[in-house]
């Protein structure tokens, strides 16, 4: 499942140039977005996090606001390399854009409120130890094996 949705893409492209729904390979586009943004932000936000990010809905709004730059970007860059030859500014602006908030959430100048753990349908009871288990640990960084 997709990070982000026609929607979140559209915000950024020129409503009188075209929307995302209309291109071809949205769902590909879609994926690379994902795949970008949880490569570069895999060693800096918990795999937990990442692995509650798995619709729109459940994805934080800054995510997708970044998601919306790179797929504009993508799409708008293809179209305007298409019919003209030569690489956009607007498409590398948004693509800028996006990568300098990544990089601002890499360094902690941009937060993300993590999405709770029931997005996914994932419970605090599924990670041991946690705070509801009264029962302790089997091994500790003091056991010896």
């Amino acid at each position: 499942m997709p990070l982000v949705d026609d929607t979140d893409i559209n915000a950024h492209l020129p409503p009188d140039k075209i929307a995302a729904e209309n291109v071809q390979d949205l769902d590909a586009i879609k994926e690379d977005i994902e795949r970008l943004i949880r490569g570069n932000l895999a060693g800096y936000i918990s795999s937990t996090v990442l692995a509650t990010w798995i619709t729109p809905e459940t994805t934080p709004e800054i995510i997708r606001a970044i998601g919306g730059r790179l797929g504009a970007s993508f799409i708008y860059s293809r179209v305007f390399s298409e019919s003209t030859g030569v690489d956009s500014k607007y498409a590398q602006k948004k693509y800028d854009e996006a990568m300098k908030m990544i990089n601002d959430i890499k360094t902690g100048d941009l937060i993300i409120e993590e999405a709770p753990l029931e997005g996914a349908g994932l419970t605090e009871d599924m990670f041991f130890p946690n705070s509801t288990v009264d029962t302790p640990p089997k091994f500790t960084m003091d056991s010896v094996l």
